[in-house]
């Protein structure tokens, strides 16, 4: 069954792209967001030493995660170099230590009583292979969710990587999908049970700017020399639940404020604002009450029982309703006898903000028409300005009747600024050429049509 689970993700994976309209960037952020908030609450109950049966705080517990977290935050923010670099690892070995004198991590009681040899070759004896007809639609179901996990895990890791950062990328995604997929298909051959991306490292990233794609080898290689050194494995399988709870916690405060940046990075609307909210409180509501959803039929259980495919999902239907009556071409006409600057500047915040258009991008696309109004006066007929806009690019024609405006390829010197009479539509067309990403104009002797456009 969990060969399945990586066959379905090795399929999705190519059809990603053409999710690109349901998953922007502001959904991104809602999943990594959700997936830090995830972290956190894991973090907060392994380091109170809370569980099913034990719903009262653990005192010493509470010490371990203290003294880990601590650790973590002062090498973090007042360290440097490999302090600040390795300040997870050495506030884990601080809680490994504490854990130690109050009697939580004794390896004593772990190790068997006929001992661990050092060195031991994996044994696959106990591989066997089944398929249960009911259990493929809830691995089906629990392959998409771990393909929304890997999915924000791996645009997050995008963010980190690149500081131009706008949207994910898709053949990033379905690459990293992919492996994910192979991954999953080799721990079902093997006999072991399916991975997925683990959302802390992403957040360690982050934490600690180490994102070489070498530390990555470094560490899959330490991994598997681990298969081979049963005491080292044993040490790390039974890390103290608070030392994890401190790991978890600190690591997710990078990976949702991550997430709450791709966000906010948008200009959002009453509807956008909706859709965010609504996917985030029900993210909530599926670790609230977990117990009380879990009641549903078992197809819909790996919905219902996780807060990240639950929010997700939430998000991806509420965005395709909210989209009814967006259109994504819209227009202005200005009378003539006063530009209104401030009506231009108000229809294209308020489309910005139904498109969830970047903050900065709609900035620019203000800044370029309130200049081209500025320059062209009041003509007569008035102005008419239309926007249009997709994932990719925002265009906005200014048409008039009048002069068209030159747009010279290099700035005008102050002599010809002050000379000329032209001296203000020169410098005016050099300021539109550095604003916008591509800018023309059309005249065919009375009626001119400016066209600015944007990357976005």
């Amino acid at each position: 069954m969990t060969i399945i689970g990586g066959l379905v993700q090795i399929a999705i994976a190519p059809l990603l792209h053409r999710l690109r309209a349901l998953l922007p960037s502001e959904i991104a952020g809602l999943v990594i967001a959700v997936v830090g908030l995830t972290l956190a609450g894991l973090g907060v109950r392994y380091g109170l030493g809370i569980n099913a049966q034990q719903q009262k705080i653990n005192p010493d517990y509470v010490i371990v995660a203290g003294a880990s977290l601590v650790t973590m935050t002062v090498l973090n923010i007042w360290s440097k170099g490999y302090g600040r670099m390795f300040c997870v690892l050495i506030g884990m070995l601080v809680g490994y230590a504490v854990s130690a004198g109050l009697g939580i991590f004794d390896l004593a009681r772990i190790v068997p009583e006929g001992g661990l040899g050092v060195l031991r070759l994996p044994r696959i004896q106990h591989v066997g292979w089944s398929v249960d007809p009911v259990l493929i639609a809830p691995f089906v179901v629990a392959s998409l969710a771990a393909t929304l996990r890997a999915m924000g895990d791996v645009s997050n890791a995008q963010r980190i990587n690149d500081a131009d950062w706008v949207r994910p990328n898709f053949g990033s995604l379905a690459g990293g999908v992919s492996a994910n997929g192979v991954a999953v298909m080799f721990c079902g051959l093997v006999g072991s049970c399916g991975i997925n991306t683990y959302s802390s490292t992403i957040g360690l990233s982050g934490a600690t700017g180490v994102t070489s794609r070498s530390v990555g080898y470094a560490i899959g290689l330490g991994f598997c020399a681990l298969a081979f050194v049963p005491p080292m494995a044993v040490a790390l399988a039974a890390m103290p639940l608070p030392v994890m709870g401190a790991a978890l916690f600190f690591t997710a405060a990078f990976v949702f404020t991550s997430g709450l940046q791709m966000i906010t990075a948008r200009m959002l609307d009453a509807r956008k604002t909706l859709v965010i909210g609504f996917s985030f409180a029900m993210a909530v509501v599926a670790d609230l009450y977990h117990e009380a959803l879990m009641g549903v039929p078992i197809v819909l259980q790996p919905i219902f029982g996780n807060s990240l495919v639950l929010g997700t999902v939430c998000a991806v239907v509420l965005n395709l309703i909210m989209r009814i009556g967006v259109r994504q071409q819209a227009s202005i006409k200005l009378a003539p006898g006063g530009i209104n600057r401030e009506a231009v500047e108000r229809f294209l915040s308020e489309q910005g903000a139904r498109w969830a258009a970047r903050r900065d991008i709609m900035h620019r696309a203000i800044f370029g028409v309130v200049q081209v109004l500025e320059v062209v006066g009041d003509p007569p007929g008035g102005v008419e300005v239309e926007a249009s806009f997709d994932e990719f690019n925002l265009d906005i024609r200014i048409r008039y009747v009048g002069a068209p405006l030159t747009i010279p390829e290099r700035k005008p010197s102050p002599k010809e600024i002050v000379e000329s009479e032209h001296g203000e539509r020169l410098l005016a067309g050099y300021l539109l050429r550095q604003s916008a990403d591509h800018i023309n104009a059309q005249g065919n002797g009375a009626s001119v049509e400016m066209i600015l456009h944007y990357d976005h």
